[in-house]
């Protein structure tokens, strides 16, 4: 299963900033997290466009969770920065089959996605902070 290099970025900069009683600055989460400012910079942009994050401008402004940690879900997240979550409508394979009349292959397939999907809904910001 592939997480893209983007969603790790904004779950890295999600629980950070979930740690933080207060806003934190791009620079701030890059450095808490260990990734590049610029990387940063543009995930949290990309965060506050899909209102998993506010930002304040100014003195004393920052960035912050734009709901409770337990709510922000990782699959949320992967869908969001462009996760693959529907099947393709046939198997790689040449054997015919389609999404109405799917053979093995893709009944498997189907049933790892739905697991997939499961996981990822079930695991929160929240449960990913450290005790």
């Amino acid at each position: 299963m592939m997480v893209s290099r983007n969603a790790q970025l904004a779950i890295a900069s999600l629980i950070e900033l979930a740690k933080s009683e207060r806003r934190m600055s791009a620079t701030e989460v890059a450095e808490a997290s260990g990734l590049s400012q610029p990387s940063v910079a543009k995930i949290l942009s990309s965060l506050r466009q899909g209102s998993f994050i506010v930002s304040v401008p100014g003195p004393g402004g920052g960035f912050a969770l734009s709901r409770e940690a337990s709510a922000i879900s990782i699959y949320e997240i992967c869908l969001f920065f462009e996760m693959q979550t529907a099947m393709p409508d046939s198997c790689a394979i040449t054997c015919g089959c389609t999404e109405d009349e799917p053979c093995k292959i893709h009944l498997a397939l189907r049933d790892v996605e739905s697991l997939r999907e499961t996981t990822l809904r079930d695991i929160t910001i929240e449960t990913l902070l450290p005790a």
